[in-house]
């Protein structure tokens, strides 16, 4: 058994954040250390003794109880028996439609007095939704291209370079590369084969990158260095995209690269915690962090998998994050995604600006890269192939994470704009490609996106009837903000294709972010962090798209209309204004 003691002033994270977010607060950039978030969140210590008296006064001798390291956990071993009187609680074995089994129950009740003290207990009843998933989702399409090569910019509408998004998205050539600086971007058993690096800084870079240019390289829990043959890696192209990417916009800046997991205990749902157990310590404990029905274990006791403990810190943390993987937020249980978020939170009250792509299924969701799409049960809320409720994703559903959709040219020229990105595959036309957007059924909308949300809500969201999506007006919608997401040159296997999927607009959002910490750097200015309450305060940031759909669950899902929308977000970058507003703050 294990009981997560309820952490302090979880009710003022947005307040706090804000402070030092909102460019209207005057303490704009005024980060908080990492012992200081540790020591406003921690459980008070009345909350353990309280909690422990209790399990005394019920039968379980103190012998029997661990604390975890920061006392955020109590942890026993108890029988069936034990448990269910207890919690007042009947307990089953449950089989799951992945053919496992869990044990859990209905419902389950604690003291009145220990309420206040204990955020839940597992395991208990932790089995809402949870449906299997075989790995993240890092939904990506991708084409053979005829342009090989730097041609200026008249070939965009068959192939993204970086001259493309330079004159698209208005921004300069990287020209420092301040130390801690470094763009991180996390990869979970899709490793970045460094062969494809050379060709492609040959042929897509400009000023050409050298050949000997490499990430900076952080291994959490048996995550394989870069160093691999072609067989090893394997399935190369999310990793590829990413740092191709990045790379093309901040050089002379660097990335680093975050290799997560062992590539062997990847079937668990879970595993952004690993990631943010590598950078947090206090996280490997807090309630609510790793569920051990949900994310993987280490020691891993798989053949081949990472001997070691769980890595709990000593990961360096980025200014900026960017991740091209999402889950599903009908698929995981509440109080994981709220625990998560907070920890997104944190990172963000340090000043770490998160961006994650906003998935590839419009209005609905997938499984994985391959999969069709899949909605939500309208009755229940369960994922469902024959689902008819939008499934919104996780964690950019999180208020404190920059969820990024994706992108497309309208025309042949970059001066037709562009639209949100739509691609049907005929042959399999439940695995088509629509920028990811909605509005999530966990959280509710923040203070900082409310004005420009409700207004979409007001004049432009399409009436599907009840059941359909969250049409509260308190739900956190998503995007925040959009780029480019199809036909971005990749060198794949020495190959050029071009890919698409709001996998790739994430790093390119997250490279413009990169730039614009160099610039503030330069001037002596901390970095942005959390982006989100700036980026709604100021529109004129923005290029604003205004045409296409994310089609999904049998509808035609939302428009992109002018201002904000759950398609693309506020819209693409216009580095010169984001330039003028970020270096204009302190």
């Amino acid at each position: 058994m294990r009981i997560g003691l309820r952490q302090r002033n979880l009710e003022h994270v947005e307040r706090y954040l804000l402070d030092v977010s909102d460019p209207s607060s005057g303490n704009f950039g005024k980060h908080w250390s990492a012992e200081k978030v540790a020591n406003v969140f921690a459980p008070h210590e009345r909350s353990s003794d309280k909690t422990i008296e209790w399990l005394v006064a019920s039968g379980i001798d103190r012998s029997r109880m661990r604390h975890s390291k920061g006392r955020n956990w109590i942890e026993f071993d108890a029988t069936v028996a034990e448990a269910e009187q207890l919690l007042d609680a009947e307990y089953h074995v449950y089989r799951q439609d992945d053919g496992g089994f869990r044990v859990a129950c209905e419902k389950y009740g604690l003291p009145s007095h220990i309420r206040e003290h204990v955020d839940f207990v597992m395991p208990t009843v932790q089995l809402e939704g949870l449906r299997p998933i075989k790995n993240l989702n890092p939904s990506i399409v991708n084409t053979d291209v005829k342009v090989d090569g730097l041609t200026g910019t008249g070939n965009c509408s068959e192939l993204i370079t970086i001259e493309c998004l330079r004159a698209l998205y208005k921004f300069p050539a990287g020209r420092y590369n301040h130390t801690g600086n470094q763009l991180g971007i996390a990869e979970w058993a899709d490793y970045l084969y460094l062969p494809d690096l050379k060709p492609f800084f040959e042929r897509f870079t400009k000023p050409r990158i050298p050949s000997d240019v490499v990430p900076e390289f952080i291994s959490i829990d048996g995550g394989k260095a870069s160093n691999l043959t072609q067989a090893e890696a394997g399935n190369v192209i999310e990793s590829a995209l990413d740092f191709q990417s990045a790379y093309s916009i901040i050089y002379p800046q660097n990335t680093r690269l975050y290799q997560n997991g062992d590539g062997v205990n990847v079937d668990s749902v879970g595993t952004f915690n690993i990631f943010l157990d590598a950078l947090d310590e206090s996280y490997c404990t807090y309630e609510g962090g790793d569920q051990p029905y949900v994310d993987p274990a280490y020691p891993d006791p798989n053949l081949g998998g990472y001997t070691g403990p769980l890595q709990c810190g000593g990961a360096p943390k980025s200014n900026v994050i960017s991740v091209s993987y999402g889950q599903i937020e009908g698929a995981l249980p509440v109080f994981y995604q709220q625990r998560q978020c907070h920890e997104w939170a944190k990172l963000a009250l340090q000043g770490v600006s998160v961006l994650y792509a906003s998935g590839d299924s419009g209005v609905a969701n997938r499984y994985n890269a391959g999969y069709n799409n899949t909605c939500l049960n309208a009755e229940h809320g369960y994922v469902d192939i024959n689902g008819t409720m939008f499934s919104p994703s996780f964690p950019v559903n999180c208020p404190y994470i920059t969820a990024v959709g994706g992108t497309t040219l309208r025309g042949k020229h970059l001066k037709d704009g562009e639209t949100a990105v739509g691609k049907v595959n005929p042959a399999q036309p439940l695995n088509y490609f629509y920028s990811g957007g909605g509005f999530s059924n966990v959280f509710e909308m923040p203070q900082y996106q409310a004005a420009a949300v409700t207004n979409y809500l007001q004049k432009y969201a399409p009436d599907y009837g009840p059941n359909v999506y969250n049409r509260s007006g308190c739900a956190r919608g998503y995007p925040d903000i959009s780029a480019i997401g199809l036909n971005v040159a990749t060198v794949y296997l020495n190959r050029t294709i071009g890919v698409g999927g709001t996998s790739a607009s994430a790093p390119i959002v997250a490279g413009v972010i990169t730039l614009l910490n160099e610039e503030r750097l330069a001037a002596g200015k901390g970095p942005i962090g959390f982006l989100n309450p700036t980026l709604y305060a100021h529109p004129e940031m923005f290029n604003d798209v205004t045409h296409g759909r994310n089609k999904g669950c049998g509808t035609e899902g939302f428009p992109a209309t002018p201002g904000w929308d759950p398609v693309t977000g506020m819209g693409t970058p216009n580095y010169p204004k984001m330039k003028d507003v970020f270096l204009g703050l302190p």
